[in-house]
């Protein structure tokens, strides 16, 4: 029997990553949670963030996942490096900001605005990914993950609340996508620079990685093992059981 890859996000923005990983890896299995409970991660205390995300791992890896990828910027910078402390025979690939990718291809005098998460934003493991280059500006947009969920049918109204975010930067060269939910809105960032922007992702590199990952540990579905399949959950209450052993 070929064991799933868990993948979980606090809502629908970890489908994006989860697309790119179903494509780079054919041959195998997927469950998605969508942790709608504790939607969103990024206004919350980070107590409270690890607590979750720890919840999420703990159910999937339950489930007999054999790798999970956390497919939150908030949620990987907050605490992932606790989940493979407490999972250190697993697999678990984060989702982070593509800061690095964007400071190699950023021209000597452009810079790049890195729209994230509050939590993200005042985050040590961000800091570290800027690397103090005054070339990245960081904007917290504290509600916009909450608004795209909630607008994910009608993307295109939130044009006029991303113009504002965007009207003081109109010269940046590149925009960094720092929250998995933010992919939904790329086309409308495209639009508000006229096509004139290039557009910084991190669910392909988690792909790659999580790739990488499955094939050194032996762990990745050779050709025709099984038929693929992807199974959909999602939370409506907190997972109580999970979050006790989190504190104990």
């Amino acid at each position: 029997m070929v064991r799933p890859i868990g993948v979980f996000d606090s809502g629908v923005g970890g489908l994006n990553v989860l697309k790119h990983c179903a494509k780079l890896l054919p041959e195998e299995s997927f469950i998605y949670l969508a942790d709608k409970a504790n939607m969103p991660y990024g206004n919350k205390p980070k107590e409270e963030i690890a607590r979750a995300a720890y919840a999420c791992a703990d159910t999937l890896f339950s489930l007999n996942c054999k790798a999970i990828v956390i497919a939150c910027n908030t949620a990987t910078v907050t605490a992932a490096e606790q989940i493979r402390s407490l999972y250190s025979t697993r697999v678990v690939v984060g989702l982070e900001p593509a800061v690095r990718p964007c400071i190699k291809e950023l021209g000597r005098r452009g810079y790049a605005v890195a729209l994230v998460t509050s939590a993200t934003f005042s985050s040590e493991r961000f800091r570290m990914l800027l690397e103090n280059d005054k070339r990245i500006v960081p904007i917290a947009a504290p509600e916009l993950a909450m608004m795209i969920e909630s607008s994910k049918d009608d993307i295109p109204r939130l044009n006029q609340y991303l113009s504002g975010i965007f009207r003081d930067y109109s010269d940046a060269e590149a925009v960094i996508l720092g929250c998995s939910h933010y992919s939904y809105i790329a086309d409308i960032i495209r639009d508000i620079y006229g096509g004139n922007i290039k557009i910084y992702d991190g669910a392909e590199g988690a792909a790659r990685r999580l790739k990488y990952c499955l094939e050194i540990s032996g762990l990745a579905a050779q050709k025709g093992e099984t038929k693929p399949t992807i199974r959909f959950l999602s939370t409506y209450k907190k997972m109580q059981n999970a979050e006790s052993r989190m504190q104990n």
